[in-house]
C-alpha cells in the first residue's frame, strides 16, 4: 500500500464501497426438496432429450453445501443417485442466494459441474440447476454420455435429511 495518506484513504474509501458477499450465514439450504430434470443428451453421437422426476437432500454447513440427488433414469437401473458438494453465498442484502456444486460420487462414475442461478431466500424456497454431466460407464450406454440439464427444485421440508458422504475414490 502506498505511503501517500491521500491515496491510502482513497484506496481504502474503494476497496470499503465495494460490497462483500456474504456467506449464506443468514439462510440454510438445509432440507428435502421435491422437482424435475430435463436433459439434452448425446450418446455415441446420437441425440435424445428427456425430463424426469428428483428428489434431493442438501445440508448446508456454512457456505458448503452437500447434496444427495435420487431419481430413476432410463437405463433401468432402478432407483440411482448422484452426490454433490460446493459452496453457496448470499448477496450483500441477504436476499439472493447462489452457488455451484460438482459430483463427487454417485451410481457409476462421472463428472459433473453444475450452477444454481440467484433464487429469492424466502418461503417456499426453490431454486433452478443447469449443469454439465458427463460419463463413459453408463451401465446399459455404450460410449461417452454427455448431458445438460436443468433441474427445478422446491423445498418440502427444513428437516436436516441424511445425506451419503461424498465418495473417496475420483469420479
Amino acid at each position: 500500500m502506498t505511503s501517500n495518506p491521500i491515496l491510502r484513504k482513497t484506496a481504502f474509501a474503494i476497496f470499503a464501497a465495494i460490497p462483500c458477499a456474504a456467506y449464506a450465514e443468514g439462510f440454510s439450504l438445509t432440507g428435502q426438496y421435491e422437482g424435475r430434470y430435463a436433459c439434452d443428451s448425446t450418446t455415441g453421437g446420437e441425440p435424445s432429450s428427456w425430463s424426469d422426476p428428483m428428489s434431493a437432500g442438501i445440508v448446508q454447513d456454512g457456505d458448503r453445501i452437500s447434496i444427495d440427488l435420487r431419481y430413476t433414469d432410463k437405463q433401468e437401473l432402478g432407483a440411482e443417485y448422484s452426490l454433490y458438494t460446493g459452496s453457496v453465498v448470499l448477496n450483500p442484502e441477504g436476499t439472493l442466494v447462489s452457488g455451484y456444486f460438482e459430483a463427487c460420487g454417485g451410481t457409476f462414475p462421472s463428472k459433473e459441474l453444475a450452477r444454481f442461478f440467484p433464487a429469492a431466500a424466502n418461503t417456499p424456497f426453490s431454486f433452478s440447476v443447469t449443469s454439465v454431466w458427463a460419463s463413459d460407464q453408463v451401465p446399459n450406454l455404450p460410449g461417452l454420455t454427455v448431458q445438460t440439464c436443468t433441474w427445478s427444485l422446491q423445498r418440502v421440508s427444513t428437516e436436516t435429511p441424511t445425506v451419503r458422504p461424498c465418495e473417496t475414490a475420483a469420479q
